[in-house]
């Protein structure tokens, strides 16, 4: 996708985001370092109105949270992604999420999610607490009827687009 391209979808997307009640109401959110073919989420970091973000960082075969005060403070990590230092004193724990945004490289309409392969979400989303609400991030094109399932697979509470925010149905 032409970068300027990218750069328009990506920030209808944010506006959807930030309309939302999920992220109105949030005091901790996580969020992610986008990758060039993602959705360019570091656009909501201009509508941040005193939340606090995390970014997920591989550690150990997991996703830990840390804290960062910018986007500008992560560096290239574990498979070429950017990543907050392991500061053991800006850990996050995920009991205190309110809501997470979550990459992927596709989606379906009811929430099902095709990550990278490696677990790391589906483990990090199974263990964050019932009201922490889960956004899929992705472009209209990533959107699909549907996707293989497996066991250990989360679902999304909800999927942001260029096109809009919609409940998982």
């Amino acid at each position: 996708m032409p970068p300027d391209l990218r750069a328009e979808k990506s920030a209808r997307l944010c506006d959807a985001i930030a309309a939302c009640e999920a992220w109105r109401t949030a005091r901790t959110v996580a969020i992610f370092a986008p990758q060039s073919r993602e959705p360019d989420v570091d656009m909501l970091w201009s509508r941040a109105e005193k939340k606090s973000f995390a970014y997920p960082r591989v550690v150990e075969g997991r996703l830990d949270l840390f804290h960062a005060e910018s986007p500008h403070e992560l560096a290239p990590g574990a498979f070429g992604v950017r990543e907050p230092a392991a500061d053991l004193t800006r850990a996050v724990a995920p009991d205190t999420l309110d809501l997470i945004l979550v990459p992927g490289v596709a989606f379906t309409h009811a929430g099902g999610r095709l990550g990278r392969g490696g677990g790391f979400y589906d483990r990090l989303l199974a263990s964050l607490p019932a009201h922490t609400r889960k956004i899929g991030v992705c472009f209209d094109s990533q959107l699909l009827p549907e996707l293989p399932v497996e066991p250990h697979d989360q679902r999304v509470d909800f999927i942001a687009t260029e096109s809009g925010l919609r409940p998982a149905a």
